[in-house]
């Protein structure tokens, strides 16, 4: 929004004041994480599940991820579906089959937020911060392909935390037959992301997002 500190903590204090927002403090030096409270969500107008107690330490290196992904996307004007929103649309839930160590497993799949792009399509994203195993990471791209063909998305973009998590994510990808030249598939690293949020913030124009091309590991 262009604001500098002081007005941002001044918006945030009120925001807390008003019962619209909580927040947590993290390690010294990262900041608090900030979130709407079940108050703040319904005076939005957005239809998104409330968080009734603070993240737990694990999870907050996967929300500061989601929020930077949000910022990127928010600065170029492009309509989200948030995290939380997420949670309340039931197309978005799949359920994924793998083999780990000779067991099978099966759990429950959502992409982490989505985008929705200028031709009606969606694209959701995936915040891929830690190592998932070759057959889990197949299991969950190849539920993306599926949705692709279903007509629900047109794609999936994946930001990962580093290079050669990025190049597991691409072979898996197209292990699973999705396309970074059909544009089926995009990944972002979270560095470059976070670089053009505040680029854009700062002042500089946003490019646009075809032609912003796809991060693909060397």
């Amino acid at each position: 929004m262009g604001w500098g500190r002081r007005a941002t903590y001044s918006h945030a204090s009120r925001l807390r004041a008003a019962g619209w927002v909580a927040s947590c403090e993290r390690v010294r030096g990262e900041g608090s994480l900030i979130w709407a409270t079940r108050a703040g969500i319904r005076w939005s107008g957005i239809k998104a599940l409330a968080i009734n107690s603070d993240p737990e330490p694990n999870s907050w290196a996967h929300h500061d991820a989601s929020a930077w992904t949000a910022a990127w996307l928010t600065v170029r004007g492009r309509q989200m579906i948030a995290p939380r929103e997420m949670l309340l649309r039931p197309e978005w839930r799949g359920h994924v089959e793998w083999r780990e160590h000779y067991e099978p497993r099966k759990r429950g799949h959502r992409p982490d937020l989505a985008v929705r792009l200028a031709d009606g399509g969606v694209l959701p994203m995936e915040v891929e911060l830690t190592d998932k195993s070759p057959a889990r990471l197949k299991a969950v791209l190849t539920l993306h392909r599926q949705w692709v063909l279903s007509g629900l998305s047109s794609g999936v973009i994946y930001v990962c935390a580093n290079e050669p998590l990025a190049e597991r994510v691409r072979i898996a990808g197209e292990d699973a037959k999705l396309s970074i030249e059909r544009g089926t598939f995009r990944i972002e690293l979270l560095d470059t992301i976070k670089h053009q949020a505040l680029e854009v913030r700062g002042g500089a124009a946003a490019q646009d997002w075809s032609a912003v091309p796809a991060v693909t590991a060397a």
